[in-house]
């Protein structure tokens, strides 16, 4: 592990600055939080589902310290690597978006075929 790179603070900043989260995994964190005891015998998805609620924990703690003014506990608004991340996310967005664009012309294209 980095020094100081904390991965379940890094998965929450991501999910704190997607309050519009998709409804996969706001359903696997539902389903995390209700198998918590299931441990590994939970399916397939136990661990993704296991970590996301986990990770929703700590963005509930990172919300709360904001809310309080503890800012500084929670995040430095002026890290760099919270730009950085930022950075990503949005590169990761207009990619996703444009894989859509491709698909949506692809499946238009075979349904003007008949296929």
């Amino acid at each position: 592990m980095v020094a100081g790179f904390d991965p379940m603070k890094f998965f929450a900043l991501w999910m704190f600055t997607h309050e519009q989260a998709d409804d996969l995994m706001v359903e696997s964190v539902e389903r995390g939080q209700a198998g918590a005891g299931e441990g590994m015998t939970g399916g397939a998805d136990a661990f993704t589902d296991g970590f996301m609620a986990m990770v929703a924990e700590e963005k509930a703690r990172l919300k709360e310290q904001i809310a309080s003014g503890k800012v500084d506990e929670a995040v430095d608004p002026q890290d760099e690597r919270l730009e950085e991340i930022r950075f990503e996310v949005a590169q990761l967005r207009g990619t996703v978006e444009q894989m859509q664009v491709t698909l949506d012309a692809m499946a238009e294209h075979l349904l003007a075929k008949g296929a």
